[in-house]
């Protein structure tokens, strides 16, 4: 699935609203204009979150993005403990040349309240060198505490159109070949979501496509 994840924030299809303050802040934060809030991205699972998340740091810390950016994942340890060393060691200064640190917490919905309670502090920025990412597929598992504290972006579901140049945008780096109307058939199944429309074009391709190599993206 990484190989069809966008890298850039001008790679990602849809989310223009997302998207445009993503870069803005982006812009920012390089020419030493702002540091950028902490940013809420909220939306279904599999809506473009976690890609835009990471495109948006690689976009912020360039070559020093490996060493720079922490992603905490569902099934990482979140507990009261370690939100309270990721906040002591948030309010250390970034190692190398970076501009700051970007955390990036997925499914942030899921942290128990005491985690979420545990974080706050650090979400306040108080003389801190990071910047916070939180993604949630369902703001009613989220504090209004925390919530009140980060700037939201919300992440649609994508249109048809959207959605068909995702799919063909996917479909020219696979060794399938699908018709049209299997296009469509995807587009229409997927519900606007981007990780559903790749795993059918997978399903699709792996089952019923030839193996002749698409023409390369336009």
């Amino acid at each position: 699935m990484e190989d069809f994840r966008p890298r850039s924030l001008d790679e990602i299809v849809g989310q223009p609203t997302a998207v445009a303050r993503l870069r803005r802040l982006a812009v920012g934060v390089r020419s030493g204009r702002i540091v950028p809030p902490a940013l809420l991205l909220h939306g279904p699972p599999g809506i473009g979150k976690t890609t835009a998340a990471r495109a948006f740091a690689r976009e912020v810390l360039g070559e020093q993005y490996e060493n720079s950016f922490t992603e905490l994942k569902a099934f990482d340890d979140r507990s009261p403990q370690r939100m309270a060393a990721i906040i002591l060691g948030s309010r250390q200064p970034p190692t190398r040349r970076a501009l700051l640190r970007i955390l990036f917490f997925a499914e942030v919905e899921a942290l128990s309240a005491e985690s979420q309670n545990a974080l706050r502090p650090a979400i306040e920025g108080d003389g801190g060198y990071s910047v916070f990412l939180l993604a949630c597929n369902d703001l009613s598992g989220l504090s209004k505490a925390l919530r009140s504290r980060c700037t939201g972006l919300e992440f649609l579901p994508l249109s048809a159109e959207e959605m068909c140049t995702l799919v063909r945008r996917a479909l020219a780096i696979t060794p399938f070949h699908l018709d049209d109307a299997e296009v469509g058939s995807i587009v229409q199944r997927a519900g606007g979501i981007p990780r559903e429309a790749i795993k059918l074009l997978r399903e699709e391709g792996g089952a019923g496509g030839t193996s002749a190599p698409s023409a390369p993206p336009q």
